[in-house]
């Protein structure tokens, strides 16, 4: 029953993972940590920083005048200090007549779960995912 639940998560992101890359939507991500850990799950997507030196609400008029898409995706850590970035992200997107995704992020708590609280513990949740429903096929 355990693996199921493992290949199912997987099979989730997956498919979010995909997603992710197909899109032409940049993704918002806190730190350094965050960039690396997307990467090494070979996410392809346009990675911004938010810990750059700017603030959030011209991180986010950036997005405006830089990309042609009118969406982005917002990557944050679901802890206290991510939440609130995330809530404040998706009002200045709205603000400047963007389209926040944070159902990516929704997602990707789901399929944390109770096992992990940040982007960077994502590979690792993901390669041990990978490893054991391989071990059991």
């Amino acid at each position: 029953m355990v693996q199921g639940d493992q290949q199912k998560r997987l099979d989730r992101f997956n498919y979010i993972l995909d997603y992710i890359n197909k899109s032409n939507s940049p993704i918002l991500v806190e730190g350094k940590r965050d960039t690396k850990a997307l990467k090494d799950l070979d996410c392809t997507g346009h990675i911004i920083e938010l810990n750059n030196g700017n603030s959030l609400l011209s991180t986010v008029e950036t997005l405006v005048k830089q990309y042609s898409s009118k969406s982005f995706i917002i990557l944050t850590d679901w802890d206290r200090t991510g939440n609130i970035l995330a809530k404040k992200l998706k009002r200045y997107g709205e603000s400047c007549d963007l389209v926040p995704n944070m159902r990516i992020r929704d997602e990707l708590i789901v399929i944390g779960s109770k096992d992990i609280t940040c982007i960077e513990e994502l590979p690792t949740l993901i390669h041990k995912f990978r490893r054991e429903t391989k071990a059991y096929r």
